[in-house]
């Protein structure tokens, strides 16, 4: 008979590790909304961002834990995807998706590809140790591995998306919980400017010091900055929040970020010359700063508010920690128990970087696994 294996979480790393190992296993999914992968409808504006093919160190929180992983992400999910016979489409930013361009046919496909017990509208109350087994509600299984997602885009759950206590009663420690790629709220009053869209260069500091810089479309809201490089921006700034909560944070928009200062100075000369380059609403805003002219355009600047949790916010930092497990994801201190996915303290800027992340560690946790039949 083939040894049990329960999976905490239907969701990508989940579901990825049942379908790797479901031919080698007797596998049970544990799921307690209705369906599986239900954040995977939402990723990539629903078309499914997949992986990205840049992978860089600093595109996560802890380049040191990852390290070991970072030259092998890329070539083990295109393997991964050839596996099983998906086809995907790679854009000019590098980010990767299903060739249909559907997060709901790629769920679809992963869903059809199972052959295992699952387990819905179950939420599970206790995992013990009992000599070298589980029991999961007190149903016996060889190993066990902890995949449940986080909270983020889920407001009917708090940040602990109601796991601790089953964490906690594994004898884990975890990391404080941090919503990101979110909008960053800000303590300007935006409200004249809502809604209002541009292509600008979003820079964050630390004091005097450049964190990280992006160019992209920066979307209004009445009380933050929203759109593509909020997302990414967000994640670096709730990164450094967390290590160096006493310093001085402040984002910078560059408006016209194609233009030298040199030229912008001679095309603004005074503040009637906003209305020739902005909307309406932007430019009467622009005029109502108080900075000299150059600097509304080239560093317009903002006090970023964090650790908030906006009902765009996709991701979570903060999770079991890292120093508790090896480099296969398997809990050091408990044989055959693995935490990977969003559990973990693990997270990774917009672009892909966490569903990466998420179908690899299945990859890697799936070959400890079957390496140990």
């Amino acid at each position: 008979m083939n040894k049990k294996l329960a999976i905490i979480g239907g969701g990508v790393s989940g579901v990825t590790l049942a379908r790797l190992v479901q031919d080698s296993f007797s596998v049970t999914i544990f799921e307690r909304e209705p369906s599986l992968l239900q954040k995977l409808l939402r990723t990539g504006n629903g078309r499914a961002n997949i992986y990205n093919r840049n992978i860089h160190p600093f595109c996560y929180n802890d380049e040191d834990f990852l390290s070991a992983h970072l030259p092998r992400i890329v070539k083990t999910l295109d393997d991964l995807f050839n596996t099983f016979n998906i086809v995907t489409y790679t854009d000019a930013e590098g980010r990767v998706y299903p060739y249909s361009r559907s997060a709901k046919a790629l769920r679809a496909l992963f869903i059809n590809g199972l052959k295992c017990d699952i387990r819905l509208e179950h939420t599970v109350k206790e995992i013990t140790k009992v000599n070298d087994k589980y029991e999961v509600d007190g149903e016996e299984f060889d190993a066990v591995a902890l995949t449940m997602g986080s909270s983020a885009g889920l407001f009917k759950y708090p940040l602990d998306n109601n796991n601790a206590a089953l964490i906690n009663g594994l004898g884990l420690e975890t990391t404080e919980l941090v919503p990101t790629i979110k909008t960053i709220k800000v303590s300007e009053n935006l409200k004249r400017i809502e809604h209002e869209r541009v292509i600008a260069r979003m820079t964050l500091f630390d004091d005097d010091n450049i964190i990280a810089s992006d160019v992209g479309e920066v979307l209004f809201k009445k009380d933050g900055l929203s759109g593509i490089v909020s997302f990414i921006l967000s994640s670096y700034l709730e990164w450094a929040v967390v290590k160096n909560p006493k310093r001085h944070y402040s984002l910078a928009l560059d408006l016209m970020p194609d233009f030298s200062r040199r030229y912008a100075a001679e095309l603004i000369q005074k503040e009637a010359d906003f209305d020739n380059i902005f909307s309406p609403n932007l430019s009467h805003y622009l005029k109502g700063r108080p900075e000299p002219l150059l600097e509304r355009v080239k560093n317009l600047t903002f006090t970023p508010k964090p650790k908030n949790n906006p009902e765009n916010t996709s991701a979570l930092h903060g999770g079991i920690k890292l120093s508790q497990l090896t480099e296969d994801f398997a809990v050091k201190q408990s044989e055959n128990l693995y935490a990977l996915g969003e559990v973990i303290n693990i997270d990774g800027i917009c672009g892909g970087y966490n569903l990466a992340f998420a179908f690899y560690a299945a990859k890697v946790v799936s070959d400890a696994l079957l390496r140990k039949l």
